[in-house]
């Protein structure tokens, strides 16, 4: 409905009949129209982090590639049923409360993409791609940031392709790569 509507235009009484639930039995489940919402990007995100453990545990010719199949993951999974628009107003929701719970899960769930970014580290490490003195965690966090700030870039526009994104961020990650490579 948020698609088809527009989440603005999608009211609660809308979403409990097509539910075919009260408005009342509909908040015994969620508490506004924000956490249908925040339902959906978890959703979604579990997906990718499902899928993207799955390429970590993968071997890998070197870290740079090892990171691009990781990059790929996270851009062919997390647009499978959160449209631009609903990304959108998800990262505004986080913007215009960051005291809220809606915040803190969104960025509760950040927090798990970066930790896997930084685990993808520490695989490359033991497996001889990058060396072992590079602190995972700091490199980790900044591979995972860049990542998110073309997420964000992508879904601020309505012509840049996930492709383009994914160059991008390829571009952006090559140099870190042959500085932290064996």
């Amino acid at each position: 409905m948020f698609q088809q509507t527009g989440y603005e235009e999608t009211r609660i009484e809308d979403v409990a009949a097509a539910a075919e639930l009260s408005v009342a039995t509909f908040y015994n489940y969620f508490r506004s129209k924000a956490d249908i919402l925040l339902s959906s990007v978890t959703e979604e995100t579990e997906k990718v982090i499902a899928q993207a453990d799955r390429c970590i545990a993968q071997p890998h010719a070197d870290a740079a590639s090892g990171f691009d199949a990781l990059s790929q993951v996270y851009w062919t999974y997390s647009f499978t049923s959160t449209s631009r628009q609903m990304w959108r107003i998800a990262v505004s929701q986080t913007m215009l409360d960051p005291q809220s719970e809606f915040c803190r899960k969104y960025v509760a769930l950040d927090d798990r993409l970066s930790d896997q970014v930084c685990s993808f580290i520490r695989q490359m490490q033991a497996a001889g791609h990058i060396r072992p003195e590079v602190d995972a965690g700091p490199i980790g966090a900044l591979l995972f940031n860049n990542v998110n700030m073309n997420f964000l870039a992508y879904i601020r526009s309505d012509t840049l392709t996930a492709a383009q994104v994914r160059d991008a961020v390829h571009a952006q990650s090559a140099p870190v790569f042959r500085l932290i490579a064996v």
